[in-house]
């Protein structure tokens, strides 16, 4: 029998004065599935600043010297990659699918999945693994921010 999904909405919560959000799926009987990321205000943005800006730079960097000194490439340029490379039918499966590849690469990273290009690999090799730096909840929190953050309209992703 083919599965339907339908879209359940955002539903906000109060909690200890963070607002929540949750955005689910559904299936013919009713069990919730594919429960989208957790978000909670500012949580994310929080996470990334503290667990991926010390290699990550949050703007892309003005000078040479300044570029030479980067550990890893500029967030915004590897979000437009992760975004151009994931394909989806919908808003909401395209966003699942980078929190979702977000989450599993920061744990599990490998040049076979990477979407950088081979100038940037080559430059910076291919990511450590975070497993013990960050949760799997975390990482949920900063890819769904990621995700809505970068890259932003009025940046334009480095070009060579």
């Amino acid at each position: 029998m083919k599965k339907t999904t339908q879209n359940l909405g955002i539903v906000s919560l109060s909690f200890l004065g963070a607002s929540l959000l949750f955005s689910f799926s559904s299936t013919k009987g009713g069990e919730i599935t594919n429960s989208i990321a957790v978000l909670q205000d500012g949580k994310g943005k929080e996470l990334f600043l503290e667990k991926c800006t010390k290699c990550h730079n949050t703007e892309f960097p003005k000078s040479k010297a300044d570029r030479k000194k980067m550990k890893a490439p500029p967030i915004m340029g590897v979000m437009f990659h992760v975004n151009d490379g994931i394909k989806a039918e919908t808003e909401e499966e395209k966003k699942q699918k980078v929190i979702d590849f977000i989450v599993d690469y920061a744990h599990n990273p490998s040049k076979d999945k990477s979407f950088c290009e081979a100038h940037a690999i080559e430059r910076f090799g291919v990511m450590p693994s975070q497993k013990g730096n960050v949760t799997k909840e975390e990482l949920k929190l900063i890819a769904a921010y990621l995700y809505e953050a970068y890259p932003s309209k009025d940046e334009i992703p480095f070009k060579h």
